[in-house]
């Protein structure tokens, strides 16, 4: 096989190459390093200093289309074009002075191939390694042409900037926000005709995206564009083979969304002005008790500032509450509360204390933060009730004095009847000279009548010190009972108690709350004439227990329904109407209330409400 064109000059390449071995060897050696060369997929040729080829591979004559016949011993040039001699010349000779390897991008018209050419320099001529790199060529066109439409189609403004800070091109988005030509434009500094401000704020992004490092900035362009103008612009560095070789500049137009945040900063002036402006205090806590609202009003009214309200400081705070209004802001606020949206929690009369350690009265709401439909958090609404219930409590002593007057004529009126049968029968007894055993009975059971009307009277015209202590609502209910079961048995009446929960504890007036029960069950054994049952029922729901007196007796009349707990209104033959009110005020004094439902026939329900603790 012919390698090269005899073996004189075989012998004087292998002189120069550092071989073992006689001339034989080193012959055979060299023959079999050329041979292996046609292995290769890259075409090599080795030249002399005068550039006549000496070897080429099988590779190399495929991709040049050519036999090694034609090629050994001529010259390169003459057999290839001279468009490619004075590039590969001019880079031989600068590589020769640099002592550096030769690389190049070149087309081969003939064959319409792309090749990349590796050439290294000896003393004895050059060895060249070309590959046929026409399809990675082309699939660089394809990115390049891919590059360029997502350059020019990018909706926001693209330009291209040399390390120096020169545009290299914009986009077709760049020119319709700027109203700008390209060719006016390409060699510009891309910070001209800007404030030294601007220029600054640019300059700083531009170098840290010539480190490599990629940064956003916004501009206000007002000024410069005569009208309003808001920018966005994104530095990001150019890379090829692992060196920055420009930087990108991607501008957006951000005026209308800047307009939009402006107006947001507006509303939300707007809001914290009605928030500073209310006076009840308002805080708001998120899902993780942390203070996101705390205005003025509630600054003043509890003393403390926003900054003291830590997770801590707050459940101090609300360990200084009852029980009852602990429990209800717990609910409101814990971060495991199964509140809805729909959860409202009010409260009126509840005591909390200042920074300074004073108690005030407080009325407040507890209502859900809703964001989305998802529950983010709980605003407490409050105001201070102290005045308020000072005023009330004028006005209800007012009231008072006005019932009391009220009742006195009343009673003026209800003993002025008994008093009428008592002069009656003493004049009886005066004009007889003695008296009969029938007379002193009806005298005695109308004395009894005024000292009843007195007594229920004492309890609204005097004021009443209430010591409230925690008591068991079921023990008290099943003392009452067994106190009137005697006489409920007398006119075949069972009492039966229903009772769901033992321990239900209330904080009251132990003998008023006895007697509110003792009154309401009275009532309902007087009510029933043929005998029947009574239910007695007690069941605890959320904060509140609830007494029910369920009696089988004639019922009340809807008609009045609405006047039980008038003074001297009854519905019963020796009743004074009295006995109804006082249950009625105690109730109301224990924090509670009653409501009775009655259908005419069939019975009476009278059902009381008491808050737990």
């Amino acid at each position: 096989m012919l390698l090269v064109k005899n073996e004189t000059e075989i012998k004087e390449n292998t002189n120069k190459i550092p071989i073992m071995g006689d001339d034989s060897d080193q012959l055979n050696l060299l023959q079999s390093m050329l041979t292996s060369m046609d292995h290769l997929d890259e075409g090599v040729m080795l030249l002399n200093q005068d550039w006549e080829l000496k070897f080429i591979n099988l590779s190399a004559c495929k991709l040049l289309r050519c036999t090694r016949e034609e090629m050994i011993g001529r010259n390169m040039w003459e057999k290839l074009p001279e468009k490619i001699k004075k590039p590969f010349s001019n880079s031989y000779n600068n590589k020769m002075i640099e002592n550096q390897p030769i690389e190049l991008n070149e087309y081969y018209s003939p064959t319409k191939t792309w090749f990349y050419v590796q050439a290294y320099t000896s003393d004895s001529g050059l060895t060249v390694i070309f590959r046929d790199t026409t399809e990675k060529h082309a699939a660089m066109q394809v990115m390049e042409q891919a590059y360029r439409t997502l350059f020019d189609g990018h909706p926001d403004a693209v330009c291209s900037v040399d390390l120096k800070g020169r545009i290299l091109s914009i986009n077709t988005a760049f020119k319709e926000i700027f109203a700008v030509d390209e060719k006016n434009i390409v060699g510009d500094l891309f910070i001209k005709n800007l404030s030294q401000d601007k220029q600054s704020k640019l300059t700083d992004v531009f170098e840290f995206a010539k480190k490599g490092s990629p940064k956003t900035i916004e501009i206000n362009l007002t000024e410069e564009m005569e009208r309003p103008f808001y920018i966005m612009v994104t530095a990001i560095p150019i890379i090829a083979n692992s060196q920055i070789i420009g930087i990108f500049g991607i501008i957006k137009d951000i005026t209308k969304d800047y307009h939009n945040i402006e107006e947001i900063r507006r509303l939300f002036h707007m809001n914290q002005l009605i928030m500073e402006s209310v006076e009840d205090g308002i805080l708001g806590i998120d899902r993780e008790s942390n203070v996101v609202m705390w205005n003025e009003a509630a600054e003043r009214i509890t003393g403390y500032h926003r900054e003291e309200l830590t997770h801590k400081k707050l459940k101090e705070i609300v360990s200084f509450l009852s029980p009852t209004d602990n429990k209800l802001i717990k609910k409101g606020f814990s971060r495991t509360s199964t509140i809805t949206k729909d959860t409202v929690i009010r409260r009126t009369g509840a005591t909390f204390y200042r920074k300074d350690g004073t108690p005030f009265l407080c009325e407040f709401t507890i209502t859900p933060m809703v964001s989305s439909d998802e529950i983010v958090g709980s605003v407490f609404t409050f105001r201070d009730i102290t005045e308020k219930k000072k005023s009330e409590e004028l006005l209800h002593q007012s009231e008072k004095l006005s019932a009391v007057g009220q009742l006195a004529a009343g009673i003026a009126h209800e003993i002025r009847n008994p008093l009428t049968s008592l002069k009656g029968f003493l004049q009886l007894i005066k004009n007889n000279n003695g008296g009969k055993k029938e007379y002193f009975d009806i005298m005695m059971s109308e004395f009894m009548r005024i000292e009843q009307i007195l007594n229920e009277l004492l309890v609204l015209s005097k004021p009443q010190s209430m010591k409230k202590e925690k008591n068991s609502l079921d023990k008290l209910l099943n003392h009452t009972v067994t106190l009137l079961n005697t006489q409920a048995i007398i006119k075949n009446i069972e009492i039966e108690t229903k009772i769901t929960k033992k321990d239900i504890n209330i904080k009251c007036s132990e003998h008023q709350i006895k007697q509110v029960f003792v009154n309401l069950i009275k009532n309902a054994i007087e009510a029933m004439d043929n005998g029947g049952k009574i239910i007695v029922s007690l069941e605890q729901e959320m904060d509140e227990a609830t007494v029910r007196i369920i009696d089988e007796g004639c019922g009340i009349p809807e008609e009045k329904l609405k006047r039980l707990g008038d003074p001297f209104f009854t519905t019963k033959e020796s009743g004074t109407g009295l006995g109804l009110m006082v249950s009625y005020k105690i109730i109301e004094d224990h924090g509670g209330e009653i409501h009775i439902h009655s259908i005419e026939g069939s019975g009476t329900t009278f059902t009381v409400k008491l808050p737990t603790v």
